[in-house]
């Protein structure tokens, strides 16, 4: 995985890449369900394999480094990280933030369709990691694919104030993902990070289940 960080890439392969990535995004945005479900995995591997080659698209894919510790180890900090962040904008700042649809509509045909739509997510964010690492240090690249992948959720939890929505949004989902994007860096391989991110998301659906 680590090996396409910092990596020099093709320009047109680039533009290429992110065309597809783009298309894969909208479908998952506005196409129809069974679309949507595979729409960014199915890109986000083209687009990797049309910029790195299908050798480094299989090693994102290596064996990861440690798993059970840092699944848990960042699922932990994730968890620390989110939730006092969540309770303080509606508890205290008392704003009206929108949840995740998801959580509203409980499925057990979510625990089969979740990971997939997850795992477009993370490629679609490792992505944009990589190609920003070919032209910034790593931790600005970790931080700018979070801000483009808490901008992605800005349609599910707008909640038709713009301030709190972006508000929510970077400091939720964009922490999270530099949370995510950490763990794919120390295990060199992807499964860690999408293993953190199914665990979370699966965890803050349940908890909003029991809560209802």
């Amino acid at each position: 995985m680590n090996h396409i960080l910092a990596k020099k890439i093709d320009p047109t392969k680039t533009v290429l890449g992110t065309i597809i990535l783009a298309a894969g995004l909208l479908g998952l945005l506005y196409g129809p369900s069974l679309l949507s479900i595979f729409s960014l995995t199915v890109t986000g591997l083209i687009g990797i394999g049309v910029v790195y080659g299908k050798k480094e698209l299989r090693n994102i894919f290596s064996k990861p480094i440690a798993p059970v510790k840092n699944i848990l180890k960042y699922f932990f900090i994730n968890l620390v990280v989110s939730f006092p962040v969540s309770i303080i904008l509606q508890y205290i700042l008392k704003w009206d933030l929108t949840s995740n649809p998801v959580n509203e509509a409980f499925s057990p045909l979510l625990f089969l369709i979740l990971p997939v739509m997850l795992l477009g997510e993370e490629l679609f964010s490792i992505y944009f990691l990589s190609i920003f690492s070919s032209k910034f240090s790593l931790p600005v690249s970790s931080i700018l694919s979070a801000i483009i992948f808490g901008l992605i959720h800005y349609s599910t939890y707008n909640n038709g104030n713009i301030f709190h929505t972006l508000v929510h949004i970077l400091l939720i989902q964009g922490v999270a993902r530099l949370v995510f994007n950490q763990a794919v860096i120390k295990s060199n391989s992807i499964l860690t990070s999408w293993g953190v991110h199914v665990l979370f998301d699966f965890s803050a659906i349940l908890i909003s289940v029991f809560l209802s």
